[in-house]
């Protein structure tokens, strides 16, 4: 008989675009397995890019399935979230008669509101002969989140965009793996938010909790994890009154440094950014992005 199989996926602690939930509000794509015992992964016969949705309090595949011949093994790969292959899909998946492990390209979006939270896991080897009632999967995020709070601003005026420029936007990941491959150049390559963001005159010596959340949460740049390129920049629209005239003034700063010379999937890099005569200083602070450890990382340049 064919019948729906069920999930649950670990998202206690889990963050989303950086708002803590402990749901996955979208769904998520399956890919599964049956081979000999011992053997490698084959093609994902059993299963490929089914759709598995929200059933209760659980998860449960789209589709029906018979259950798999016994005494063999069997293994399930997620991606999140789900995409169609059809089209131009978000993200794409390598063929279904492919062997090893599912392959996805992600290209990042331009616009920063469609960026994915490109999550994978993957189950244990289970054994066919078991009753499998519930398969239980972790999901890790796959890309680095981009944040900027304000730290001291000597000159007050208002934040009109901050851009991420020279980066790469397009990558492939094996499920599994331990990183992605990038793919194509980065020369011209550009992502931007336009907060509008208005900021006061304020040093954080003065006010400890004077830092004011500018690009964060929905307007957090979800990157592909890279060493991060020597030409890449922070570029900063930033509109002042100087002797009382009013400019928009592009105050730019490198990315790279020896202190955060990569973006690493799973954390969030929270940018401060401070404004003194139209001189741009940064600092980072480094966190897991599954709530855990912080480690506080300080650079000026």
């Amino acid at each position: 008989a064919y019948q729906p199989l069920y999930f649950s996926f670990s998202t206690g602690d889990m963050t989303t675009r950086g708002i803590p939930e402990t749901t996955l509000s979208k769904s998520v794509g399956m890919a599964a397995y049956v081979f000999e015992n011992g053997d490698a992964l084959g093609t994902p016969g059993y299963m490929w890019n089914e759709e598995v949705i929200r059933s209760g309090t659980g998860w449960c595949t789209t589709n029906g399935y018979a259950k798999p011949e016994t005494g063999k093994s069997m293994k399930f790969l997620a991606y999140y979230p789900y995409s169609e292959q059809s089209g131009n899909p978000s993200i794409l998946l390598s063929d279904h008669a492919t062997s090893g492990p599912v392959v996805i390209t992600y290209e990042v979006p331009q616009d920063v509101a469609d960026q994915q939270d490109v999550m994978t896991g993957e189950s244990a080897v289970l054994s066919t002969s078991d009753r499998n009632d519930l398969v239980q999967m972790t999901l890790h995020h796959r890309l680095s989140a981009i944040q900027f709070v304000t730290g001291d601003i000597g000159l007050s005026g208002k934040i009109k965009s901050i851009s991420l420029k020279n980066i790469h936007k397009k990558g492939t990941y094996r499920l599994g793996d331990n990183a992605w491959t990038l793919q194509g150049g980065t020369n011209g390559v550009s992502f931007t938010v336009s907060p509008d963001y208005v900021v006061e005159h304020i040093t954080l010596a003065s006010d400890a909790d004077g830092r004011q959340p500018v690009a964060t949460n929905e307007n957090s740049f979800l990157m592909l994890p890279q060493a991060i390129p020597d030409d890449a920049k922070m570029v900063i629209e930033y509109e002042a009154t100087i002797d009382g005239t009013t400019a928009v003034h592009t105050l730019e700063a490198n990315l790279k440094n020896s202190t955060v010379p990569e973006w690493q999937w799973g954390k969030i890099y929270t940018y401060q950014i401070s404004v003194v005569s139209l001189a741009l200083e940064y600092e980072v602070v480094v966190h897991d992005w599954e709530l855990g450890g912080v480690t506080d990382v300080q650079m000026k340049i």
